[in-house]
């Protein structure tokens, strides 16, 4: 289970870093020419950066009002009730001698000393 965990993890990292990807490379095609583009290729002081920023704030704003929607329309499931209760008899049960952790050998309870 937590290997499956794991993969899921580094998957959903995977896809992020995709869509990172395309979302940089669609704002660099659809945003202008060359000189008054948002991400420019040589320097970034020449580009409109804060733009792509808002873009992205924008997308958070979008996604924290999903999750607004889902958390607001979530309903818990009801909680059951037992009903019957469960009698046990009463089993008495053998207690073990204790046993020494020394590294030494354990004979019925008694340890010995390996030599």
């Amino acid at each position: 289970m937590r290997s499956t965990a794991a993969a899921l993890f580094w998957i959903a990292i995977s896809i992020g870093n995709y869509v990172g990807t395309l979302l940089v490379t669609l704002v660099h095609k659809f945003s202008g020419d060359g000189q008054h583009n948002w991400l420019p290729d040589r320097n970034l002081d020449r580009g409109k950066l804060e733009n792509y920023y808002f873009l992205i704030s924008g997308i958070q704003v979008v996604n924290l009002v999903y999750y607004v929607i889902c958390a607001w329309f979530y309903s818990y499931k009801p909680l059951e009730e037992v009903s019957e209760v469960c009698e046990q008899e009463d089993i008495e049960v053998p207690i073990e001698k204790e046993r020494v952790s020394t590294g030494n050998r354990v004979i019925n309870g008694s340890a010995t000393i390996n030599n």
